[in-house]
């Protein structure tokens, strides 16, 4: 005796095809080349990275009004470094292998829970908080750059902080310079 097929397990197995068919067609809603992302543009202008309670943001390279950094000459660190800690940190060095040993200018200073501006190549003044200024700054400069440095690719820049340590991070050049008012 010959038992007849019910045709259950065609069922079943045509409706896990169609169901695996249809996730393969919705997964690939949003690709292509008009997206609804397609002009967003990251809020985050350079690198961020993160030694112990210390926070380093936007943190790039600022050549000033130039599009690239000569070799020989000097660049300076733009971003923000947040102590998230209680007590105050202190900037001990910056170093990197395209140039010689960093000098700061201001307040190196990162007092607890609270933060410090790098002010880049702007010629503005630097130093501790004070009532009209709550945010303490300084100027970090990189002197005699061993080579051309160019927007694209990234160069390491070690932090080292007194009590949190150190961190490396790949930080770029950017040259993209504010429109002045007219």
């Amino acid at each position: 005796m010959t038992r007849r097929s019910t045709g259950r397990p065609r069922t079943a197995l045509l409706a896990a095809t169609l169901l695996g068919a249809a996730a393969l067609v919705l997964s690939g809603c949003s690709a292509g080349a008009v997206t609804q992302t397609d002009t967003t543009v990251s809020s985050v202008v350079g690198t961020e990275g993160q030694v112990g309670q210390v926070l380093l943001r936007n943190v790039t390279l600022d050549p000033g009004a130039s599009p690239v950094v000569q070799a020989g000459s000097t660049v300076a660190l733009r971003g923000t470094i947040i102590n998230q800690a209680l007590q105050d940190d202190q900037l001990v060095s910056v170093s990197t292998p395209y140039a010689g040993p960093a000098r700061a200018e201001g307040f190196t200073t990162i007092v607890g829970n609270s933060s410090t501006a790098m002010v880049g190549a702007d010629p503005v003044p630097v130093g501790p908080p004070s009532p009209t200024n709550p945010t303490a700054s300084m100027r970090i400069t990189l002197p005699q750059v061993s080579q051309v440095l160019h927007e694209g690719p990234t160069y390491p820049v070690t932090f080292t902080f007194a009590r949190a340590g150190s961190v490396t991070l790949p930080v770029f050049l950017n040259t993209t310079t504010a429109v002045p008012a007219s």
